[in-house]
C-alpha cells in the first residue's frame, strides 16, 4: 500500500518550510503568489490530505462544521445542506452531516452519535419544536435552523413566514382573485391559535394568508384550506383530491413548500386542469427541482442561501470564540415567477 504523504513530504517537494505549507492550507500568513502556486501544485502531486485525527489531538478543533437534519423525503433539506456546504467553503470548514427520521422522534434520537462526528458545532435544521428545550444545552456550539424558536438557548435563524406568504396572498387577492386555496395549513385550522403561533410553518404561514384575506375585508373559502402534515408530494396530491371533492377550482393554489406544489401540480393535470390557465400554483422554498417541472413553478424564496449563510457565520464565530447574548435573525423574501402562474408585473415607483 502506497504511504500517506505528509505535510514534511509537501515541503520537501515544493522547497519551502513546514510553516509556509500550513499557511497555504489555512489560507494565512503572505507569500509570494508563485510560492504559494508552487505548494499547491506538489499538495496536488503528492495526493496529500489533512489527518483530521492528527489535527484534532493536536489543536482540539476539526474545522468541521456539522448539520443535523430530517431526512431526505423533502427536496428543501439538500437544498439547504448544499447551501451550507457553499458558505462553509470559504471559511475552510468542511462539512459532516447526520439525519434522523422526520417520522420518528427528531433530533434526540441522534444526539448520542453526534459527538463522535468530530464537528467542532453543530447547525441542527428541525421539522418540530425542540422538546424537551435541554436538547440545546450541549457542549457545542449550536445554531437552530428552521420555523421553531430556540428560547434563548442557541443562536437561531428562521425564515419570514408570514410575511412572505401574507405578501403574495395579498397581491393575488389585489389582482382580483378572490378564490385562493391553500395547501399545507394544520389540521383543524384555529383563528385563534394561528394568531398566537410564535413558531412552526404550518401555523405561521397560515397565518400570513389569513392576515391578507382580513386586511382586505374577505372572506375565505375554507372548504379550499387544506392541511398535509408531512409536507411531501403525495400530501400535495390528496389536498387537491380533497378540495376539488369539496368546491370548484381555485383560481389559485398556495402550497407551504415546494414539494407539496409538485404534488398539487401532478394531481391537476391528472384531472386535465391546465396550469395556470385553470389554476395557478405557487410553492414556498425555490427547491431547483422548481426550475424544471412543466410549467416551471411560481415559488417563494425564502432566502435560501441567506438563510445557510447566516447559520453558518454564527456558528463560525461561536465555534472562534464569540460568547455574547443568543441572536435571533430572520431572512427576507421574494417570489420567483415562473409559468405556473399569470402575475401582473410588478411596478416600482
Amino acid at each position: 500500500m502506497q504511504k500517506r504523504a505528509t505535510i514534511k513530504d509537501v515541503a520537501r517537494e515544493a522547497q519551502v518550510s513546514i510553516k509556509t505549507v500550513s499557511n497555504v492550507i489555512n489560507n494565512s500568513g503572505s507569500m509570494r503568489p508563485q510560492t504559494r502556486m508552487r505548494v499547491e501544485k506538489a499538495i496536488e502531486d503528492l495526493g496529500y490530505s489533512i489527518n483530521m485525527s492528527a489535527r484534532m489531538l493536536k489543536t482540539g478543533e476539526s474545522r468541521l462544521l456539522g448539520v443535523a437534519t430530517f431526512d431526505f423525503t423533502q427536496p428543501f433539506p439538500a437544498a439547504f445542506v448544499n447551501a451550507v456546504v457553499k458558505a462553509a467553503r470559504p471559511r475552510q470548514y468542511g462539512v459532516v452531516i447526520d439525519t434522523y427520521d422526520s417520522n420518528g422522534d427528531g433530533l434526540s434520537t441522534i444526539l448520542k452519535e453526534i459527538p463522535q462526528l468530530g464537528a467542532d458545532g453543530w447547525i441542527f435544521l428541525v421539522d418540530r419544536p425542540v422538546h424537551p428545550k435541554n436538547l440545546l444545552n450541549q457542549n457545542y456550539p449550536i445554531v437552530l435552523a428552521g420555523d421553531y424558536l430556540s428560547y434563548g438557548m442557541a443562536d437561531n435563524v428562521m425564515m419570514p413566514n408570514v410575511a412572505a406568504v401574507k405578501s403574495v396572498v395579498g397581491r393575488l387577492l389585489d389582482e382580483g382573485l378572490n378564490r385562493i386555496g391553500l395547501i399545507g395549513a394544520p389540521d383543524g385550522v384555529d383563528r385563534q391559535l394561528l394568531f398566537k403561533a410564535k413558531e412552526g410553518g404550518r401555523p405561521m404561514r397560515t397565518r400570513g394568508y389569513v392576515e391578507a384575506f382580513d386586511e382586505r375585508g374577505k372572506r375565505i373559502d375554507w372548504r379550499i384550506v387544506v392541511s398535509g402534515s408531512k409536507w411531501i408530494s403525495s400530501d400535495g396530491e390528496r389536498a387537491v383530491s380533497s378540495m376539488l371533492a369539496n368546491a370548484h377550482v381555485p383560481e389559485a393554489i398556495i402550497c407551504l413548500n415546494d414539494a407539496l406544489a409538485f404534488g398539487a401540480m401532478h394531481e391537476c393535470q391528472r384531472r386535465g386542469l391546465k396550469i395556470p390557465e385553470d389554476v395557478q400554483i405557487i410553492g414556498f422554498d425555490n427547491v431547483d427541482e422548481g426550475r424544471y417541472t412543466n410549467p416551471a413553478l411560481t415559488t417563494i424564496d425564502p432566502g435560501t442561501t441567506d438563510f445557510a449563510q447566516r447559520a453558518v457565520d454564527m456558528l463560525i464565530e461561536r465555534i472562534e470564540g464569540y460568547n455574547g447574548p443568543v441572536r435571533s435573525q430572520v431572512t427576507d423574501f421574494q417570489l420567483i415567477e415562473r409559468a405556473s402562474t399569470w402575475l401582473e408585473p410588478q411596478h416600482v415607483s
